[in-house]
């Protein structure tokens, strides 16, 4: 049988029996030992099973014959980066000359994972004169300008990214996050209000930090309700019942104190310092009372 037909068969088995693919391209590959075509085949059947390191090895093989070929390159440098190994991923990211939109994504992304947090930037400044409304662009400026302390320039994007890339829950929760590090409490809560309407958010940190804002702005009730709703997601967490027992007491509520100490104690391996503290100050303010 024609090497070509061999292929087409083997792809097209590859749907219904994969197995018996496989052992075609076996076959074809000991007839066949230096045909490249065999080589990337048998590497995009494991590439498409999410077998990484099979596919690799048979990408590299082909990639012997064919230094220059893209297609091959990109294809070990993804199958890299889906296996976490990242340096070898921008590697071969950065091997490929004219990138499209989304090798400079990648390459962008991987530098941010590594830490090499200025190329990141520089990249991805690029890519968005490329993608003026690409809303992951701007999500990987942002968190790369925070992470940096640069929350002036973080902020500025988080700003132009409301523009450009419209209503995201993903920019929402950045923005809240900015505003955070800011103190600017009033878009903090306002930020957090926008991004729950755009569907469940899935941090406990965003939840507290949603909490505070709402308590710093005067709507305590608002607070209370956030941090219930937190308690049901992650009952184990201890600064949720340390947020709801400062604010029982603070507004003198001593019986739903009470009952906020008793789920912490069922839930909670060891009661925290703080919350001890708490326990202490709501005695002596009883006591007085």
């Amino acid at each position: 049988m024609n090497i070509e037909h061999i292929l087409q068969k083997a792809m097209a088995l590859s749907k219904t029996n994969w197995v018996h693919a496989y052992h075609l391209l076996t076959s074809a590959e000991e007839e066949h030992p230096d045909d490249i075509r065999v080589q990337t085949t048998m590497a995009d059947l494991h590439f498409f099973r999410l077998q990484y390191k099979q596919a690799i090895k048979h990408y590299l093989k082909a990639l012997s014959s064919d230094p220059g070929n893209i297609r091959t390159i990109q294809a070990i440098a993804s199958c890299y980066m889906a296996n976490n190994e990242y340096r070898l991923a921008l590697a071969y990211f950065k091997r490929i000359p004219k990138p499209t939109d989304d090798v400079l994504y990648n390459t962008g992304y991987l530098c941010a994972i590594l830490g090499r947090h200025k190329e990141c930037i520089t990249i991805m400044q690029d890519l968005l004169i490329r993608l003026p409304n690409h809303p992951f662009v701007y999500y990987v400026l942002i968190e790369q300008y925070f992470e940096q302390g640069q929350h002036d320039e973080a902020l500025r994007y988080t700003k132009m990214a409301q523009q450009k890339a419209g209503k995201q829950q993903q920019l929402y929760l950045l923005a809240a996050l900015v505003y955070s590090s800011k103190e600017l409490w009033l878009p903090v809560y306002y930020s957090y209000q926008q991004a729950q309407t755009m569907g469940e958010i899935s941090n406990i940190d965003h939840y507290l930090r949603y909490a505070n804002a709402a308590s710093v702005i005067g709507f305590p009730e608002r607070a209370v309700s956030i941090l219930l709703q937190a308690e049901q997601k992650w009952p184990y967490v201890g600064d949720v019942y340390t947020m709801l027992l400062r604010l029982m007491i603070k507004r003198k509520d001593y019986k739903q104190a009470k009952q906020v100490v008793s789920r912490a104690r069922k839930n909670l391996k060891k009661l925290p310092s703080t919350i001890l503290l708490l326990i202490e100050r709501m005695k002596i303010e009883t006591e007085k009372e």
